[in-house]
C-alpha cells in the first residue's frame, strides 16, 4: 500500500494522518439484525423458488436439477455475503489524510478532494463505533450502511463535482484524525 500511496500523490500534496478501522465484530449489534433480514429474505425466497420449482417438475414429468436450487440459494444470498465480505475488506484498508483530500487505500487509491466536500460530520453507531461520514448521502445513511459506502468508496452527485457519500468507517486513532482534519472540512 505503501508504493500505491506514494504513486498516487499529487507532486506537492503531503500526508497529515494515517490510519485503519479500530478492531469491530463483524456482526456487532448494529449489523446482525440487517445480516439476519438479508439472509432469512434470501432463504425465503430460495424456499419459494424450491416449491415452484418442484411443481414444475412434477407436472411436467421431468427429472429435478438439484444444482438449480444451489444456484438459487447462492443468489439469493449475495446481500448477506457482501456484508461479511465488506467487514473482511475493512479490516485491511487504510484511511489518510493530506493537505489536499481524504483518500480510502485498499486495492486501489480512492481518493477525496476537500474542495468538493460540502458537508461532514462524525458519527456514533450503536456498538459505539465513530466514523467520519463526508457527503449529503453518507449522513443520512444509517449505521449498518456505513461499511458499505467505505468500501464501494466515494461518489459524487449527479456528475456534479460535489461528493455525496464518502466514509472513514470506525478509525482507530479518532483524535489524531480529528486533528489532521482541523480546518479543512465543514464539520456539521
Amino acid at each position: 500500500m505503501d508504493e500505491m500511496l506514494k504513486a498516487g500523490l499529487l507532486p506537492d500534496e503531503k500526508i497529515l494522518w494515517r490510519g485503519k478501522a479500530e478492531p469491530f465484530t463483524t456482526l456487532d449489534k448494529t449489523h446482525k439484525k440487517r445480516f439476519i433480514i438479508c439472509a432469512g429474505i434470501g432463504l425465503l425466497i430460495t424456499a419459494l423458488v424450491a416449491v415452484a420449482y418442484f411443481a414444475a417438475v412434477a407436472r411436467g414429468g421431468l427429472q429435478a436439477k438439484p444444482y438449480v436450487l444451489l444456484i438459487v440459494l447462492l443468489l439469493c444470498g449475495i446481500p448477506a455475503f457482501n456484508m461479511l465480505g465488506d467487514a473482511s475488506k475493512l479490516k485491511k484498508m487504510e484511511y489518510v489524510v493530506t493537505d489536499q483530500r481524504l483518500i480510502v487505500l485498499r486495492d486501489s487509491l480512492r481518493p477525496m478532494p476537500f474542495k468538493t466536500i460540502q458537508e461532514a460530520g462524525f458519527r456514533t453507531d450503536d456498538d459505539g463505533h465513530v466514523s467520519l461520514l463526508c457527503g449529503k448521502d453518507a449522513l443520512k445513511a444509517k449505521p449498518d450502511k456505513w461499511r458499505e459506502i467505505c468500501v464501494v468508496g466515494q461518489s459524487a452527485a449527479d456528475g456534479t463535482d460535489v461528493c455525496s457519500r464518502f466514509v472513514f468507517y470506525a478509525p482507530a486513532d479518532l483524535k489524531g484524525l480529528k486533528a489532521a482534519l482541523k480546518d479543512k472540512l465543514p464539520i456539521i
